[in-house]
């Protein structure tokens, strides 16, 4: 309620009106304390005529923050009422010209160590409490301003405290009281030493006008920025010539999209000498006295004035996800030069880009070095006609393990492997391998992640399939842009190999990829820039809409903003999967937007479930440790791989939320950044074991992974299974959603069909009737699966224990049945971890299903005519025909109650159809008399139950009746629509 009335105050009044009010004297702290009539007499005469007040002041807003910050007397003197702020300045003079008189100034007290420690706790807590965030936020008080001034507010309230709030506060245990005992000063404190940030502020962020972006970057506005655009193909030297102007600076940054990139700028200036630091969501590396900077494209500082700044493959300025991030760092890095790397395709849209932001730019245009040549035919051969320096681009994993393993099976190569979920260090060893000339891994299979990151010494590229799968969707074909980079990278001019080489290995897939690589890049265009509202923007937003939740904010936001047509808002699905992940966690703005803007995939239920333990974990005020165990086998298969990169991935997870939220709250970065290396050193193993076991015949695919590679991720065990449920529910929702539209639309056109061939009359009043009847017998059918499911059960334990008696085994099953209860007892003793009790189960589940594997094969020993070891009496026999029997003839029965079941269902779908028909062409009739005489004088369905065998019957008297003009191929046209509807509709209630 105090954050609700505090966004309510805030829209009601203007900065200048909002000055802060100190709380009543009677409250916790009074600098003006009740004096008697002669010193506020005094005081008022000192101090001079108030000014004169607005007519109606804004600031008398009645809201619940207001009476709470603000409960001030009113002055003596006569005239209008005075706005808080300018009571404050009032009485301030009055109290300096009175001198300090008796009982106008609390005097000062000093504190003792044990007051100071529980101060310190005190405002600790006050600092660190979300509700005191949202509240100052209220007062366009941002989590940058909050962070700067709460130390000097200790410091200031510490230093001027007078008794009476001593030990009003040392009364107060740390929680909700002393929070809102404490607000008003703080809020007195930042309105009054940081009014102009605070306005400025404001004015920034007061509507969701993003119309002109590149003003939300006042330091790159003050400069006068020169744009340089790098321009041109795969392997054309862009890249080099944009480093050697950074590298030529006093001080520079490159931006990257790739760790990978990043890493590789960051080792090569060291390497020549040149200090360089690294900076990328998940780890800093800082070198003492380096004036420059390589990092990934969302990490560059935007307040660091630099030289030269360089920013890489700026084409992706239109991607759908990421391209905000290009075009935050083309507006706002602050730097003399600008140097942008890239195709042609964006180069018109940056072009409008530097015209808006009335800077310079300049166009440099590169072609490639050397040629690139489609390869006719295919892949003749198949994969075992493959050659030193050939990269085989396969679109998914399995792809990728099934072609490495045939290759190493089927030639004397070895091959190396490169796709996106590889962490960067292992992917940098893999390409390490392919360019050495003195071992056997002469051939690499990758992924697209081929296409930019690494330096590679291809002489051809071969594309396994010119289509891949994104997300959950179906297979689409490969971007021409995307086909153009990969393909360029054969052929580098600092490779072994005097041209490039391209081709498929389908010889059909060959034209779409000759087509791909003759489009010239000045055909290739990027609209438009992707674009993300900064922090500030959806902060202020969501302080305007308290009651909404989080994840619909984005998706309210994207709708409100106010865009140029140059701009695009950029689709954040993980952000909004994730804010409806955590939307009952109670964190703040600040915390909320960190956790959702987390490298977390919404596909990815494991990384959800470490991305929601860690957020549980925060908002329980809890440290935020990292309880993965990992294993020092090395993996022997592609399953034990996979477990390993998620576990990398869950580690950098980890890792980027450290970076963002104190270090005392993630604790033990360097251990988690040890098991991270630790982590990449076992894949790296694992790749050339993998590659052994290729070579001596075995099948890595169907090895089995092993439980200790299994339970690594077994801490998130209990976050996984509520996301797979909540995921199943979610599925089975949109499925029914789904089909109960189907149902809608078929059977509107299953009543259109009635209502053209005559049969509306009446139907009306039988629809209720249907209705009640299909509820009537759904609750007869539920009941009597009930009965019937419970009477199988009973008749099968009968049979069970009878066949165990007759089999003289029944006292050994018991033994056998303790037995195993004590060790599932043993196994799960009260207080053991719970992912050991679900290993324990899972054991126990397993042990169970061998015994009746083995029970099943010693019944098949024996022809499947008796008991384990012994054949079965006649009689028994007899028993057994019967009950299978009985069986049969339940599921016949039950399967025929569901098909009446859905005959009724359907036709309730029907009939109510057409009673929305029916009203429509009542109303029709009354202005069309003749046409309803006929329409009356047409036959109709009497009962429902009749439907199916009477609809031709019914649409051949619909065509006999008065309305003789319709002929015979009518009659059976109309039947025959009306069988194919009825049958569609069917088969949509199964």
């Amino acid at each position: 309620m105090a954050v609700a009335s505090a966004r309510a105050a805030r829209r009601a009044l203007s900065l200048r009106q909002l000055a802060l009010l100190r709380p009543a004297a009677g409250g916790l702290h009074a600098c003006m304390a009740d004096g008697g009539a002669a010193a506020a007499a005094a005081a008022t005469a000192a101090a001079g005529p108030p000014p004169v007040a607005p007519a109606s002041p804004l600031w008398r807003y009645d809201s619940p923050l207001l009476r709470h910050l603000s409960s001030l007397a009113e002055p003596e003197a006569s005239g209008p009422t005075l706005p808080p702020y300018e009571q404050l300045k009032y009485r301030a003079a009055a109290a300096v010209k009175l001198g300090g008189a008796s009982g106008v100034a609390q005097p000062l007290v000093t504190l003792s160590a044990g007051q100071r420690t529980h101060f310190n706790g005190l405002l600790r807590k006050f600092q660190l409490s979300g509700a005191v965030k949202d509240q100052a936020l209220a007062l366009y008080v941002n989590s940058k301003l909050y962070a700067e001034a709460m130390p000097q507010f200790q410091e200031w309230l510490l230093a001027g405290m007078d008794g009476q709030l001593r030990d009003a506060l040392m009364s107060m245990q740390v929680g909700q009281a002393a929070q809102e005992a404490l607000f008003p000063y703080f809020a007195q404190f930042v309105l009054e030493r940081y009014m102009e940030d605070i306005k400025a502020y404001r004015e920034m962020v007061q509507t969701v006008d993003l119309r002109k972006p590149h003003q939300w970057f006042p330091v790159a506005r003050a400069l006068q920025r020169r744009i340089i655009y790098h321009a041109g193909p795969t392997n054309s030297g862009k890249t080099y010539n944009a480093l050697q102007a950074m590298r030529g600076a006093q001080s520079g940054v490159y931006c990257g999209p790739l760790r990978l990139l990043a890493m590789e700028v960051y080792d090569t200036c060291n390497a020549d000498g040149l200090y360089c630091n690294l900076i990328t969501g998940q780890e800093r590396r800082e070198v003492p006295g380096a004036e420059h900077t390589a990092c990934t494209v969302e990490m560059v500082n935007m307040q660091r004035r630099i030289d030269v700044a360089v920013i890489d493959e700026i084409q992706m300025i239109g991607d759908e996800t990421r391209g905000w991030a290009w075009t935050r760092a083309l507006m706002g890095v602050p730097a003399n030069e600008v140097h942008l790397c890239g195709d042609g395709s964006a180069v018109p849209l940056v072009r409008r880009i530097c015209e808006d932001m009335g800077e310079s730019f300049t166009l440099n245009e590169y072609d490639r070095f050397t040629k690139l040549t489609v390869e006719e035919g295919g892949l003749e051969g198949g994969y075992g006609a493959v050659q030193p320096g050939d990269c085989i681009v396969a679109f998914s994993r399995k792809d990728i393990y099934s072609i490495k393993q045939y290759i190493e099976q089927e030639t004397k190569h070895r091959a190396c492997v490169v796709y996106g979920a590889l962490p960067p260090e292992t992917r940098r060893q893999q390409a390490k391998l392919f360019n050495e000339e003195d071992n056997a891994y002469r051939v690499m299979v990758a992924s697209d992640a081929v296409g930019m990151g690494l330096n590679l010494n291809i002489r051809r590229v071969i594309f396994h399939a010119v289509t891949k799968r994104e997300g959950a969707k179906a297979a689409v074909p490969v971007s021409v842009s995307m086909l153009k980079q990969i393909a360029g990278r054969a052929g580098r001019r600092s490779s072994q190999w005097p041209e490039g080489l391209a081709t498929c290995r389908d010889p059909a897939d060959v034209a779409r990829l000759q087509e791909a690589i003759a489009v010239p890049l000045d055909q290739l265009t990027t609209p438009t820039a992707g674009l993300f509202p900064e922090f500030e923007h959806f902060e202020v937003f969501a302080g305007q809409r308290p009651d909404e939740p989080y994840s619909s904010l984005l998706q309210s936001f994207e709708r409100e903003a106010l865009l140029d047509s140059n701009y695009f808002f950029c689709r954040q699905e993980s952000v909004v999967a994730a804010a409806a992940m955590l939307g009952e966690l109670g964190l703040s703005v600040k915390d909320m937007f960190n956790f959702c803007m987390a490298p977390a995939s919404a596909y990815d239920l494991r990384l959800s479930a470490a991305l929601l333990q860690f957020a549980t974990k925060y908002s329980k005020g809890q440290p935020v440790t990292l309880d993965i165990s990992v294993p020092d086998r090395v993996p022997a298969s592609t399953e034990e791989l996979r477990h390993m990169e998620a576990a990398h991935q869950v580690v950098m997870l980890w890792l980027w939320l450290s970076y963002r939220f104190d270090a005392e709250v993630f604790p033990q970065r360097d251990k988690v950044q040890a098991l991270a290396d630790r982590i990449c050193l076992l894949l790296d193993k694992g790749l050339r074991r993998l590659t052994r076991m290729s070579k001596s015949g075995i099948d890595i695919a169907e090895l089995p992974s092993r439980p200790e590679h299994e339970s690594i991720l077994e801490c998130f065990g209990d976050e996984l299974e509520l996301l797979e449920s909540q995921r199943r529910q979610q599925r089975l929702s949109e499925a029914r959603s789904k089909r109960q539209g189907r149902r809608r639309t078929v059977a509107t056109e299953l009543a259109a069909a009635l209502a053209a061939a005559g049969g509306l009359d009446g139907e009306a009043d039988m629809a209720g009737e249907a209705r009640q009847e299909v509820a009537s017998e759904q609750g007869t059918i539920n009941a009597q699966r009930r009965r019937e499911a419970q009477r199988e059960a009973r008749q099968r334990r009968k049979n069970r224990l009878a066949e165990q008696q007759a089999a003289g085994g029944a006292g050994e099953d018991r033994a056998a049945g303790k037995e195993l209860q004590r060790q599932q007892e043993k196994a799960v003793a009260p207080g053991q971890h719970r992912h050991q009790r679900r290993q324990a189960e899972k054991q126990a589940e397993r042990e169970r299903q061998r015994q009746e594997k083995e029970e099943q094969a010693q019944w098949a020993r024996v022809g499947g005519a008796g008991l384990p070891g012994k054949r079965r009496t006649p009689e028994q026999q007899a028993v057994h025909a019967e009950r299978l029997r009985a069986q049969r003839e339940r599921r016949a029965e039950l399967k025929r109650m569901r098909l009446e079941e859905r005959q009724r269902e359907a036709m309730a779908y029907v009939l109510g159809e057409a009673e929305a028909a029916a009203a429509t062409n009542a109303a029709h009739a009354a202005h069309h008399p003749t046409k309803a005489h006929l329409h009356h004088q047409r036959p109709v369905v009497a009962e429902e139950s009749q439907f199916v065998g009477q609809q031709q019957q019914h649409a051949g008297q619909g065509s006999g009746g008065s309305s003789q003009g319709s002929g015979s191929g009518e009659a059976s046209g109309s039947a025959s629509s009306l069988r194919s509807g009825w049958n569609r509709l069917m088969s949509l209630f199964k």
